[in-house]
């Protein structure tokens, strides 16, 4: 399967004491180099938040994984 790269971004940063977006679970710094990461990097992260934050337990869950399914299915289009 090819990594999805499109950001997890859905305009709801409030970051908690940690610096973990309480929304999409991408630290300040990941937010901050996403456009630099590999597309593997992306993918892991990606992987990670939909575990911690696309199970409920994020500001948003069902936003995150509906985002995140919309880029994976564009992704298949384009191949």
């Amino acid at each position: 399967m090819e990594p999805v790269t499109k950001k997890p971004c859905i305009d709801v940063c409030e970051f908690n004491k940690k610096a973990v977006c309480k929304a999409c679970g991408r630290t300040k710094e990941e937010k901050k180099e996403w456009k630099q990461l590999s597309p593997d990097q992306k993918q892991a992260i990606w992987t990670r938040i939909l575990e911690s934050h696309g199970s409920g337990k994020g500001k948003n869950p069902k936003a995150l994984r509906e985002l995140y399914e919309k880029a994976k299915k564009k992704k298949k289009k384009k191949s």
